[in-house]
Formats: C-alpha cells, sequence, structure tokens
C-alpha cells in the first residue's frame, strides 16, 4: 500500500508511506533528499555499484540529483518505510551552510526516529498540513549525519570497496572474522570497521552474516538438511542460522522450506 502526502501549507515537501513493497525501483533520481525511516525489511539501496543497506528503524538518506537503484533482497519479507522529500535550499538554511551533504547513508538514530514520525503523524492528523517546528527540530538532528569533512581513511576505503566485498563473498563458507577482513584490506581492524559500517550502513560481520543467509537461502529444497547447510557456511548452530535466516527473510529456514513446490 502507497500513501503520497501533499503537504497543503508546503509545496515544496512531501511524504510518502509504503507498507509491503512489492517492486524494485531501477536507476532514477529525485531534485531533493529522499529521506526514509525503516519500519520493517531491510531497504537496499545502489550507488555507483555499492550497496547501502538499511534495517528496521534506520533512516537512509540519497541526496539531491543522485543517480540510484533500490533492489529487492527478499521475495518473502516485506519492506515498509516513510519516506520524505526535502529541498537542497530548506536543509541549507536551516544548516546554516550552502551544499549540505550526506556521505553516510545510512544510520541509527532513535531520536530522529521520534521526530520524524511525530512529524509524519501530525502531518496525517492535521489534513495534510505541516507543523514548521517539528520540521525544523527534525531537520536540525538530521544534520548532524551530513558530512563536514572527507577523511582520508574513508577515501581510501572508497577505492578499495570492491576488495572487501569479494574477499567475504568468495569466503562465506570459510571462517572469516573482523580481522581477516580487515587484514585483507591492509587496514586496522578498529578503523576498517567503523569506515565499512560508515559506507555499508551495517557492519562487517553483520554483512557477512547477511549474505551468508542470502547465499544458503538459494541452496534450500525439500530435501536439504538444514542442520548440514548451517554447518557448511559456519554458523555456531541450527538456532544461530534460524535465528539469522528469520531476521534477514522473515521466517524461518524450516518455515521457508515448506513454502517450496515438490
Amino acid at each position: 500500500m502507497t500513501e503520497l502526502i501533499k503537504i497543503n501549507n508546503r509545496k515544496d515537501i512531501e511524504i510518502l508511506s509504503m507498507i509491503g513493497q512489492s517492486k524494485p525501483f531501477p536507476d532514477h533520481y529525485h531534485k531533493h533528499f529522499c529521506i526514509s525511516l525503516i519500519t520493517e525489511g531491510i531497504e537496499c539501496i545502489e550507488i555507483n555499484k555499492k550497496r547501502i543497506y538499511s534495517e528496521k528503524n534506520h533512516t537512509s538518506i540519497t541526496n539531491p540529483d543522485e543517480i540510484h537503484a533500490n533492489p529487492l533482497l527478499v521475495h518473502h519479507q516485506k519492506l515498509s518505510f516513510h519516506t520524505i522529500y526535502v529541498p537542497q535550499n530548506v536543509i541549507d538554511e536551516i544548516a546554516g551552510r550552502e551544499h549540505v551533504f550526506f556521505e553516510k547513508r545510512s544510520f541509527l538514530d532513535m531520536q530522529l526516529n521520534s521526530h520524524f514520525l511525530n512529524l509524519i503523524n501530525y502531518t496525517k492528523e492535521n489534513q495534510n498540513k505541516l507543523d514548521p517546528s517539528l520540521l525544523e527540530k527534525f531537520l536540525k538532528r538530521l544534520i548532524r549525519h551530513s558530512t563536514k569533512t572527507c577523511h582520508e581513511t574513508n577515501f581510501r576505503f572508497n577505492k578499495d570497496w570492491g576488495k572487501a566485498i569479494k574477499f567475504i563473498d568468495t569466503n562465506l563458507k570459510n571462517t572469516i572474522n573482523l580481522d581477516t577482513i580487515a587484514q585483507h584490506c591492509e587496514m586496522d581492524k578498529f578503523k576498517f570497521a567503523k569506515t565499512f559500517k560508515y559506507f555499508c550502513g551495517m557492519s562487517p560481520m553483520n554483512y557477512v552474516l547477511m549474505n551468508r543467509v542470502f547465499e544458503a537461502k538459494e541452496s534450500i529444497s525439500k530435501t536439504t538438511n538444514l542442520t548440514d547447510l548451517a554447518y557448511m557456511y559456519n554458523f555456531t548452530d541450527m538456532a544461530h542460522f534460524s535465528n539469522q535466516f528469520k531476521r534477514f527473510i522473515g521466517l524461518s529456514p524450516r518455515n521457508y522450506q515448506k513454502t517450496l513446490q515438490d
């Protein structure tokens, strides 16, 4: 279900509420900042061949005129979110500086979530009229996550992004941890973990778990021994596999297996 709210007292701002997105969005862009609060599922934004992931309660953002796609990661898990579109000049004015930019595209900020929901609920309950004070409070909190400087470490990691992702994706059945991934990228593990999450939206090991689940899911048939599959992909035990599968797919591996046709 999609609900687009045209703001009666602010023609330059729109709000979109999506419950259960079922189709991917191909390459596109917005003239304004696109700010989304994920309420269910995992959102994926693909920018310049990189993927940024946002789980439930995370905020994701794309900058104006930034070409991106939104592929659906899992057909069995619904994606729901609220989005607000805000012009560059509005955010610049609140920030007190020009050309505000968000290099970090996904972050968890529960206070920001509260401001976001207060803004949306007030607007829906008041004939699509937006409260300027609630908008300002929300944007001031959001601007804290904007980019002020481009760190050398981030720049270097941006160039080595493919190297890190390829190493993880080709070692999903092997024993890998933060130390081995950081060593492969010739980075201090703490800097690596911080920078990876900055660019990807989730920690390196959560990224590993997610992709192990996705790859394992593709191997499941009616006759698959799920316990053997769990150990094949280096999960601690069946319970660990089941918990992570449900987290990323939306149902347990046994229930997923039951949905498969003979």
